[in-house]
């Protein structure tokens, strides 16, 4: 029987906009200040995004482990202090952007952004994969499913409006079509009509058309024109 992966839906809409920056970091010239505005724009909601959910699992996942196997929880903090390293590395290096004036000096500062960059992406792939892989069979063995998808509601209350808002869209451009089917059709029988609406106009709004009739088909299971 297939449990509840508490981690599915959040990683892989990180994972979404680590992809996404660093596309745009590759494709941007930091002498221009439109595109290197908008590189260092992502950039920094991208770290502020991940730090939120490091944040998240330090209140809410680790406690919930700590009472089993508490060495373990010792371990991934520490990856999350080495992650929050890499995280002040990074917003150094916009700053020196931000502060340097001519254009070799934004260009070379630009290249600084985009090598720290690829430190915390790696890292973080890296540290989502050993996540999933580790935590969630600690959790599964412990734990109910019920009960997991209580920590999981916990999470989702704490989160800002605007956080909630960001990190919905980017799952939406994260998951599968089958992924985003069954949530809408759990949100339906589980939530009220305005949180279903919500979810429902944000699907509508961050999926390519084709993208959206697909799973508007396996949600109702009719053709959609």
């Amino acid at each position: 029987m297939s449990r509840i992966n508490v981690f599915n839906q959040i990683h892989k809409g990180l994972r979404a906009m680590l992809y996404d920056t660093a596309l745009t970091l590759q494709q941007t010239h930091f002498a221009d200040i439109d595109q290197s505005d908008t590189a260092v724009k992502k950039v920094r909601t991208t770290a502020e995004m991940i730090n939120a959910h490091t944040a998240h699992e330090d209140h809410f996942i680790f406690p919930a482990i700590q009472a089993y196997e508490p060495s373990l929880v010792d371990v991934f903090t520490m990856e999350h202090l080495k992650n929050q390293s890499l995280s002040e590395k990074l917003v150094d290096s916009l700053i020196a952007h931000n502060h340097a004036v001519k254009p070799d000096s934004k260009t070379e500062t630009g290249k600084a952004i985009v090598r720290a960059f690829q430190e915390f992406m790696v890292y973080n792939l890296e540290h989502m994969t050993n996540e999933e892989g580790v935590l969630n069979e600690i959790l599964w063995r412990y734990y109910s499913d019920e009960e997991i998808e209580a920590i999981s509601k916990r999470i989702m209350r704490s989160r800002r409006d605007d956080e909630a808002m960001l990190t919905t869209s980017w799952m939406m451009r994260g998951l599968s079509n089958a992924e985003i089917s069954n949530w809408l059709k759990t949100v339906e029988t589980t939530a009220s009509w305005q949180v279903f609406a919500q979810l429902y106009s944000i699907a509508e709004k961050e999926l390519p058309n084709d993208r959206f009739r697909k799973v508007l088909e396996m949600f109702t299971g009719t053709m959609v024109a």
